[in-house]
């Protein structure tokens, strides 16, 4: 069975990108500065997270040479929970694939996993901190805002969660999901507690455009930041990018990985895989998934909710690594591996079969390269009724989907 002749889409998404994000932030710190004002030698510990957040080794360095030039002394956290196998060396090894190291940042990265616990918050989750954070002089935390897979609420991925999660290491971790992880309330008042506890924190957020370039930055006070961090969620959900076809037959996805998503593929982008009642306006009847993003380190967390595999992604897969991260959050099914194919060609082979009340000609198909780059993507000939003549879209010419000889789609 063979897929339908294939066309380029281009698509112009929601773009407001800011022209030099690293001199936006420099000059931000500059004019409003830390949570406190620091002291020649504040020894002063930069939160950094899992996510592949645009420019961010840049905005990294913005904040470091900020805290030099204020007399601190600047150094690297992972903050990513139990991501990177919750080991010095794999949290490591995730910066290094984000560009975040001494050598480009111009800091030192203190990755020790040890915590200390900050007691329990109201509804009796106990919080932990990284004690390299804890006994810092100050505190920043620099992450993306935006919508979570697991809960909703005016709070959800972003500075609160880098805070009670990702600087809680594998402890915080499994304390938030021991006690029901999707309440987002719970993450806010483990947040607070946090905030009470640690040094002062100065939160960086990030704003991501519909192209995944950053739109904006704020600095968060830390006692502000669960107050106003809700209204950059808002500008964000605004922002997301989104399949331009209603559903398909299949669907392909180039490259998943937890540097993308933290299921390795945004649900809200897939129409599936979220566990929150966040409307999607897209859906797949089969998810092909074909490749693991080298910056995902080996966690293939997410490869569950996908139809068909290939063989490289599953020997790209390191258990060890996708297991800690799933055993941690409780969703053992995100680690379950779909059927294997062989080859990209026989994944797609598998999923057309597997439809067998579709004749082949009228498969609608869509390839993405992955669910954060959506300005350009394929669809089948049986999809071009929906987008032809419509604002914002381009088509190219119909052409047959083309292999090289171990398989794999050109």
């Amino acid at each position: 069975m063979e897929i339908p002749r294939m066309l380029k889409v281009r698509q112009k998404l929601e773009a407001d990108a800011l022209a030099d994000p690293a001199s936006t932030l420099r000059e931000l710190l500059a004019g409003r500065g830390f949570a406190v004002p620091l002291e020649a030698g504040s020894r002063v510990a930069i939160a950094v997270g899992s996510r592949g957040i645009d420019r961010l080794a840049e905005l990294v360095c913005a904040v470091v040479d900020a805290v030099k030039d204020a007399g601190g002394e600047p150094f690297i956290v992972p903050a990513m929970g139990s991501h990177g196998g919750a080991t010095e060396e794999g949290q490591v090894a995730v910066l290094v694939s984000l560009g975040v190291t001494w050598e480009q940042v111009g800091a030192p990265v203190f990755p020790a996993m040890e915590t200390v616990s900050l007691g329990a918050s109201p509804s009796g989750v106990e919080a932990f901190m990284a004690r390299t954070a804890l006994e810092a002089d100050a505190v920043v935390v620099l992450n993306r805002v935006g919508l979570h897979t697991g809960y909703s609420g005016p709070v959800q991925s972003g500075l609160v969660k880098m805070i009670a999660v990702g600087l809680g290491k594998v402890e915080g971790a499994r304390s938030l999901h021991r006690h029901g992880f999707s309440a987002g309330h719970l993450i806010g008042e483990v947040a607070d507690l946090a905030i009470s506890k640690a040094p002062p924190i100065t939160g960086v957020a990030v704003v991501e455009d519909a192209e995944r370039r950053v739109c904006r930055l704020a600095l968060l006070p830390g006692p502000g930041i669960r107050s106003e961090e809700p209204a950059l969620l808002e500008l964000a959900r605004g922002m997301c990018p989104r399949i331009p076809v209603a559903g398909a037959d299949i669907l392909i996805v180039d490259e998943m990985g937890k540097d993308i998503s933290g299921i390795g593929m945004d649900p809200f982008v897939i129409g599936r895989g979220k566990d929150t009642e966040e409307p999607t306006a897209f859906s797949a009847r089969r998810l092909v998934v074909l490749r693991l993003s080298e910056a995902s380190g080996g966690n293939a967390t997410g490869i569950g909710v996908a139809d068909i595999t290939t063989r490289r992604l599953a020997e790209a897969m390191d258990r060890a690594v996708t297991y800690r991260n799933v055993l941690t959050s409780g969703a053992l099914h995100r680690a379950r591996l779909p059927l294997v194919a062989d080859t990209e060609r026989e994944a797609l082979r598998m999923a057309a079969e597997s439809l067998g009340d579709v004749d082949a000609s009228g498969l609608r198909v869509v390839r993405i390269r992955n669910t954060r780059r959506l300005e350009e993507l394929q669809v089948s000939e049986p999809l071009t009724s929906e987008l032809e003549g419509r604002p914002g879209i381009e088509l190219g010419n119909p052409e047959a989907m083309r292999f090289t000889g171990d398989g794999d789609i050109v």
